[in-house]
Formats: C-alpha cells, sequence, structure tokens
C-alpha cells in the first residue's frame, strides 16, 4: 500500500503538491524512518483536521499542520 492509498483511506486529500514535498523532505531516509514519519504526518494532519470546526478548512487546516511539522522537525 502506497502512502497515497494509506492517507485517503483515512480521509486525507493530498493535493500534488504535497507529494512532491513529502517527496522532497523524507528523500533518503531508510524505509523504517520514512515509514514512521508518514504515519506521524498523518496523525498530525487527522488531529488538526478534525479539530477545525469549519468543513470548508478542514483539508487546509491538516495540511498546514502536517507541512508546518514535516519542514521543521529536526
Amino acid at each position: 500500500m502506497t502512502f497515497n492509498d494509506y492517507a485517503e483511506q483515512r480521509g486525507i486529500k493530498l493535493m500534488r503538491e504535497d507529494i512532491k514535498f513529502i517527496k522532497n523532505l523524507t528523500i533518503g531516509m531508510s524505509r523504517g524512518a520514512r515509514r514512521s514519519v508518514l504515519v506521524e504526518y498523518a496523525d498530525i494532519w487527522i488531529k488538526a483536521r478534525d479539530s477545525e470546526p469549519r468543513v470548508p478548512a478542514k483539508q487546509n487546516r491538516g495540511r498546514y499542520a502536517a507541512n508546518t511539522w514535516l519542514r521543521t522537525r529536526p
């Protein structure tokens, strides 16, 4: 199962730009490390998405939180 499939099953609507961003920031990681990062990325997205009361803004809230986390992690 790809991360795109995993994300879709969890209600995460990735855009092409998200996929490029994730690939660029996880390049060179071992398979296990990348998997751990992607699972946490999805969890962060879902928590942020679910905390947004406005339905039209849910995916953007999740996207912003997950991408910020991924960009700023050590």
